[in-house]
């Protein structure tokens, strides 16, 4: 077994990334947040002293100021629930839906405090830009384009409340016209930005998808390598241990594998480990980690198997690669293909990972030499048995 002490460069997976990301757009705009109803009470204060009267009634302004902060706070707490999920992803829809949801109420907020302080006439009017702009960034852009069209019914509302009778005036008419044309432009170029930087990043995401396979999967089988098999029974014990769980481990390799290179040559033996990789795939379930361990050998870890089924597994496995029918096995002792198999199941056969593997690696040792072709599990007897085989 190597040295698992030494670090290793690991490349994070897309969907942690991607998590990490949409985690970040929520705390932004958390963030943004903290910012606003301190920039909405200076601009009051500050037009209040230099136009010597009131925008907004204190009462009002105590609204505008609270709605925000009081909001932000259960923001927060919800997502600093969704980072603590013990070890279990989040949602990665439910973050975005997050962002939409403060989007929306940063609309709404905006809404009130435009209404309060002037609807129509109201300076603040302007932040409704800046929030078509950030809408766009942050959430897809045929919803960004939905929450424009919202920006603007909203204005409609609020220059209807402000005055009905006046409403439909060709003055006001126009007013309207003007607003909602800026809101639109303000839409479509912030809108061409995000689209281009959007796809930037998902040709990224893809690169990054297709390097993190190549650095975890092996080039001729297509099964995970030997570094991350590691990785994976590391986590796979840990997650036992914390739940109560059990995992069986399969490790088998290649029935005089060497004989079979001299005799065929090692182009046909690679294309042999290839096939058994095929036949892993077939066999096993979706959950089921399959690895290729080093020059013929290989690794399978079952979660939540008892030894019972693993065993049965196993012993699949190996009819099969006993019935296919591979070019050169002619050349083989018994004229076939065949594997040798060893297991072993935590608890009952190890609490660590190194014990697990350690003992499914004698089983698979004691399989070879006692005939081959076989399955073997692993027991407390193996150890003496096999200093009587050396």
């Amino acid at each position: 077994m190597e040295n698992q002490d030494d670090p290793q460069p690991e490349l994070q997976h897309p969907d942690i990334l991607a998590l990490k990301h949409m985690f970040g757009k929520n705390h932004w705009l958390v963030r943004i947040r903290w910012i606003y109803p301190l920039f909405i009470v200076a601009f009051f204060l500050a037009y209040r002293f230099l136009a010597r009267r009131s925008l907004i009634s204190s009462r009002d302004a105590l609204l505008v100021f609270l709605l925000p902060v009081i909001v932000n706070f259960l923001f927060m707490l919800d997502i600093r629930k969704k980072e603590k999920l013990g070890g279990r992803l989040p949602d990665y829809d439910k973050l975005l839906r997050l962002v939409s949801l403060q989007l929306d109420f940063d609309l709404v907020a905006l809404a009130l405090t435009v209404f309060f302080s002037g609807a129509l006439n109201s300076p603040i009017i302007a932040m409704f830009i800046v929030y078509i702009m950030i809408s766009t960034f942050l959430i897809d852009y045929h919803k960004a384009f939905r929450n424009t069209l919202k920006a603007i019914f909203l204005l409609l509302a609020i220059g209807l409340l402000q005055n009905s009778v006046d409403f439909f005036s060709s003055q006001q008419i126009l007013t309207m016209l003007a607003f909602g044309f800026m809101f639109i432009f303000a839409y479509f170029v912030s809108g061409y930005l995000s689209k281009n930087l959007r796809s930037n990043e998902e040709l990224l995401q893809n690169l990054l998808q297709q390097t993190r396979e190549l650095s975890i999967s092996d080039g001729l089988t297509g099964l995970y390598n030997q570094m991350h098999f590691f990785e994976l029974l590391d986590l796979e014990t840990k997650k036992s241990q914390r739940y109560s769980l059990n995992y069986s481990l399969i490790i088998f390799d290649v029935d005089h594998f060497k004989n079979f290179n001299d005799s065929n040559g090692h182009l046909r033996g690679s294309e042999t480990l290839k096939a058994i990789g095929g036949i892993m795939k077939n066999k096993f379930r979706s959950t089921d980690l399959l690895a290729k361990y080093g020059g013929d050998e290989f690794v399978i870890i079952l979660p939540q198997t008892d030894k019972i089924g693993a065993y049965l597994a196993a012993e699949r496995l190996r009819e099969s690669v006993e019935k296919q029918m591979f070019p050169g096995a002619e050349t083989q002792p018994h004229k076939k293909i065949t594997i040798s198999i060893g297991l072993a199941t935590y608890p009952e056969h190890g609490l660590t990972a190194e014990e697990i593997l350690n003992h499914a690696d004698k089983s698979l040792y004691f399989a070879k030499e006692s005939g081959r072709n076989r399955t073997i599990m692993y027991n407390d007897n193996i150890e003496k048995e096999l200093e009587e085989f050396s």
